[in-house]
């Protein structure tokens, strides 16, 4: 979720003395004066490549609005754009973003393994600060010493046996979401008139329902709901948004504009109320049920052993609970909370993606398949398949990190910069942005072939030997990334995208 946030420059624009008290006078007219001189005052001020940045080839900008990107295209979405730059520059280049802000993009694997893996690298400032208003200080949004260890106490959740106790909710649900849909086609069926179906709705549905018994053991019934679940419609609207409509520019532009409300904040408002909600009342219910179980009212009375399970919410609450849990090893009630819409969110969105893209069909000979069989064993082709889905159509396009210190980036191979000099690293300085582009990197010809933009699962039977020193937590994929920040749920998607593949297709 955190790559489809663009970073802007950094919060003092617009906080100086006398503009402070102009505010208080008249903020259109502040406003007004602030949109006129932005222009000039990024591009001559703030856009120029700087520092080592400098010496890096790359494409020109076309607009100080967009920067080096086409008119009416998002920064996230310019993939193509990505690409075609990759072919033209090299492995390293930069680049102007949104309002000429100049960033790097590499796609050469030692240096993207090195990004990825080295701690001064981090999130962006604006965009912690938007997860933030979704998902509070949860472990997508928190960095440093916090983030390793809420992934510490979490990990457990998210291991090889745990998933394996989860596969077989995996294939009982994705069943259930297949007969459900048969069913309302049946009924809807018309032979004079072709019958329509949101199938990414109904993915939302089964992928929220796995989630919740798994995660939290809270049965959420999203599939015999007839519309979108509170927390899908949710967050869709607060996702949802001009990007380049006048109220996101001058917020976007301006730190100090952002505390106006506009239809987004308010939907974002809403959408945190209501996953807030949720969460305290499953925490609420489980803690009763913890108590009730060692027949007390005194928190103070639970200890690790109280608290068995291994679904992600035991974890929590033993971590917040259980008194002979070590101090580093503790979490707050606020961070507790703020785990429970992480997953709520990231448990169900990226998975339904992923899905609407691959469409497998085969017989088998059982309607309730074992975690090893998902992931292989007798089905090897739908593991190729889910593979080249995560290839080709990745649900996270690009991610981006900003460093915090000085560093020299090693590279695999050498490039030539904007002087004709033959280089082997390439420097940055402390806050230049770098883009992880996910997608180019998995359709460059140069590590995938010829066929890279084929969809081509049979590839995944001997995958290039270039291809193989891409860095990924999984498959020579950047998908779930790697490092600290590699997707800590990577195991559950993949084995719940093949159940649901599997319960689908079987049937169609």
């Amino acid at each position: 979720m955190s790559s489809v946030f663009a970073t802007y420059i950094p919060a003092y624009l617009g906080m100086r003395a006398p503009l402070s008290i102009s505010l208080a006078v008249n903020p259109s007219i502040v406003i007004a004066i602030l949109l006129m001189i932005a222009p000039f005052f990024y591009i001559v001020i703030l856009a120029r490549p700087s520092g080592p940045m400098r010496v890096l080839p790359g494409p020109k900008a076309v607009s100080w609005l967009t920067g080096s990107i086409p008119r009416g295209v998002w920064e996230p979405d310019a993939q193509v754009n990505q690409l075609e730059w990759t072919h033209q520059y090299g492995p390293v280049f930069r680049y102007h973003g949104l309002f000429m802000i100049s960033k790097v993009i590499t796609t050469d694997p030692r240096a993207l393994n090195y990004i990825l893996n080295t701690p001064e690298f981090v999130k962006s400032e604006d965009g912690r600060q938007f997860l933030e208003g979704l998902l509070e200080k949860g472990v997508l949004v928190v960095e440093g010493l916090e983030h390793k260890k809420q992934r510490k106490i979490m990990g457990p959740a998210f291991g090889h046996p745990q998933i394996k106790v989860y596969s077989q909710l995996f294939v009982e649900k994705a069943n259930e979401f297949r007969d459900l849909l048969m069913a309302q086609i049946a009924r809807s069926r018309n032979p004079d008139s072709p019958f329509r179906v949101d199938i990414f709705l109904w993915l939302n549905k089964v992928t929220l329902d796995i989630i919740g018994h798994t995660g939290f053991n809270h049965a959420f019934r999203s599939l015999h709901q007839h519309e979108s679940h509170e927390i899908s419609e949710g967050m869709r609207k607060a996702t949802l948004f001009d990007p380049f409509s006048v109220r996101f520019m001058v917020q976007a532009l301006i730190p100090l504009a952002r505390l106006i409300p506009t239809d987004r904040s308010r939907a974002i408002t809403n959408a945190s109320k209501s996953l807030r909600s949720i969460g305290q009342r499953m925490i609420s219910q489980k803690k009763d049920e913890i108590l009730s179980a060692i027949e007390s009212d005194d928190k103070s009375a639970v200890e690790k052993r109280n608290i068995l399970g291994r679904d992600l919410l035991s974890i929590l609450l033993r971590a917040n609970m259980a008194k002979d849990i070590p101090e580093d090893a503790r979490m707050t009630d606020e961070e507790v909370l703020a785990q429970i819409p992480t997953f709520l969110l990231a448990g169900h969105e990226t998975t339904s993606s992923a899905v609407v893209w691959a469409i497998y069909a085969r017989g088998f000979y059982t309607d309730s398949p074992s975690m090893d069989e998902l992931n292989g064993n007798g089905m090897t082709y739908l593991d190729y398949v889910t593979r080249e889905v995560l290839r080709l159509h990745a649900p996270v396009s690009n991610t981006e990190r900003v460093v915090d210190a000085d560093v020299v980036v090693p590279l695999s191979e050498p490039f030539i910069d904007r002087y004709g000099v033959k280089r082997h690293e390439f420097r940055l300085q402390k806050g230049d942005v770098v883009v992880i582009p996910i997608l180019a990197v998995h359709r460059l010809k140069s590590l995938w072939g010829e066929d890279a933009n084929e969809f081509k699962p049979e590839r995944w039977e001997a995958i290039p030997e270039t291809a193989k020193v891409i860095p990924g937590v999984f498959g020579n994929l950047l998908t779930f990334l790697t490092g600290s920040h590699a997707c800590l749920g990577y195991r559950f998607s993949l084995v719940e995208m093949k159940a649901i593949l599997f319960a689908f297709v079987r049937s169609v």
